[in-house]
């Protein structure tokens, strides 16, 4: 039988979203569930609270940006703030992996928040979010093969 896939994170984990951050970007990923399922990813997400309507979604995808899907993040109970961090909300979301992904193959993500006061994106830094599909044992991806080679049995 073929190696159970997992997904492994291809960015530091930062843990919590710093307050300097939040205020410059006004959306950070806050926590991703570890590690993620090979069927679903979990995770939340921060946005600086303002008033008015706003909607929370990550944009994702399988194929390098050929294509893509908005999922809708939803609201959570505010957590404790700390004395002198700016007021923020939190917003869960869950990415549905397809039984396609093949160990190699990578998952990318940014979030997106619009508010009365503009759209804002945490990509981090511009390099997106990225989870790698790798076997488990195994520990990495695999190396691709050889150009004319046969696929691996």
């Amino acid at each position: 039988p073929p190696p159970a896939l997992r997904l492994v994170p291809d960015f530091p984990d930062g843990g919590e979203p710093s307050a300097e951050r939040l205020r410059r970007q006004r959306v950070c990923l806050e926590r991703l569930g570890r590690p993620p399922a090979p069927t679903d990813v979990r995770g939340t997400v921060q946005v600086l609270g303002c008033p008015g309507p706003k909607e929370v979604t990550v944009r994702y995808t399988f194929n390098e940006w050929l294509s893509f899907v908005d999922v809708p993040a939803a609201p959570l109970p505010p957590a404790p703030v700390a004395a002198g961090d700016p007021p923020a909300e939190r917003y869960s979301f869950s990415l549905c992996v397809p039984p396609s992904l093949r160990e190699g193959s990578s998952l990318h993500f940014a979030i997106r928040y619009r508010s009365p006061q503009g759209e804002y994106w945490d990509n981090n830094g511009g390099r997106n979010y990225t989870l790698r599909c790798c076997g488990s044992p195994g520990g990495g991806p695999a190396a691709p093969p050889a150009a004319g080679s046969p696929p691996p049995p």
